[in-house]
C-alpha cells in the first residue's frame, strides 16, 4: 500500500485508536470491538511487549477490515521492524528526520508528532504530508486553527486528550483527522474483557465525526 493511499484513508476514517501495551491474548478481541465500533484503523505503539508480534498477528487476522499501523517509533530499527511486521504506517512522537527520510524513501506513511510551526515545516522539508499535532488537548483549539492558517498545505491529525465532546472543535480548527489512546481503549475494560463497552465507547467517538 502506498503512503498516499494510507493518508486517504485516515483522512476518510478520520479516526485512529491506539493501543498501548495490551497484551498478544487480547490484542485481536480489542481489534474486533474497535472495529464492530466503527473505527477501521488502529496503531499499535513500539513500547508495547511484542509489538512486532503484535502486529504481524494484526495484520493477518484484520487483513482488509483494518488498517494496522505501528507508534511511539523513534528510530530507524524500529521503523524498520515494525514495515517488516506489517505496519502500513508509522507514527512518531517527534520529528526525526532518520525516521521520516526512513520512510518517505519507501513510499511509507509517515506521522511524526510536532507542536509548533519549526517542527512542522521542518518534517515538511523532509516530505512529510501529514503531521501528528501533539498534545492536542494540552496545546488547545485556538493554538491549533492559528498554526493551520500559514500551513495549510500540511494534513493536521488530532492526538492527545481528544474527547468526544471536543471531536468537532479539533476539525472545526483545521484537523483532517483525530486519534486516541486511553479513552478508546481503557486499560481496565480490556482486563475485564469488556469488549461490549469498547464497542460503545467507539461508537461515541465515531457518531461525533464529521459526514462529509
Amino acid at each position: 500500500m502506498k503512503a498516499q493511499d494510507v493518508y486517504e484513508i485516515i483522512k476518510r476514517e478520520k479516526i485512529i485508536a491506539i493501543s498501548r501495551g495490551v497484551e498478544k491474548g487480547r490484542i485481536a478481541d480489542l481489534a474486533e470491538a474497535l472495529l464492530e465500533g466503527g473505527i477501521k484503523i488502529l496503531e499499535i505503539t513500539c513500547n508495547t511487549k511484542g509489538v512486532f508480534e503484535i502486529i504481524k498477528l494484526l495484520v493477518g487476522k484484520m487483513g482488509d477490515r483494518m488498517l494496522i499501523g505501528a507508534g511511539t517509533v523513534i528510530t530507524t530499527d524500529l521503523c524498520e521492524k515494525a514495515i517488516q511486521a506489517g505496519a502500513k504506517y508509522i507514527i512518531a512522537p517527534d520529528v526525526n528526520p532518520d525516521v521520516i527520510d526512513y520512510c518517505v524513501k519507501r513510499d511509507v506513511a509517515i506521522l511524526p508528532g510536532a507542536a509548533t510551526a519549526t517542527e512542522i515545516l521542518a518534517a515538511k522539508r523532509h516530505g512529510v504530508k501529514m503531521v501528528k499535532i501533539f498534545p492536542a488537548a494540552a496545546i488547545g483549539i485556538d493554538y491549533i486553527k492559528q498554526l493551520k492558517g500559514p500551513i495549510d498545505d500540511v494534513d493536521f491529525v488530532a492526538v492527545g486528550g481528544v474527547r468526544p465532546e471536543t471531536i468537532q472543535d479539533f476539525f472545526s480548527a483545521g484537523c483532517v483527522a483525530i486519534a486516541a489512546g486511553d479513552s478508546i481503549t481503557p486499560k481496565k475494560l480490556i482486563e475485564t474483557a469488556d469488549w461490549r463497552a469498547i464497542t460503545e465507547i467507539a461508537q461515541k467517538y465515531v457518531r461525533e465525526l464529521p459526514h462529509n
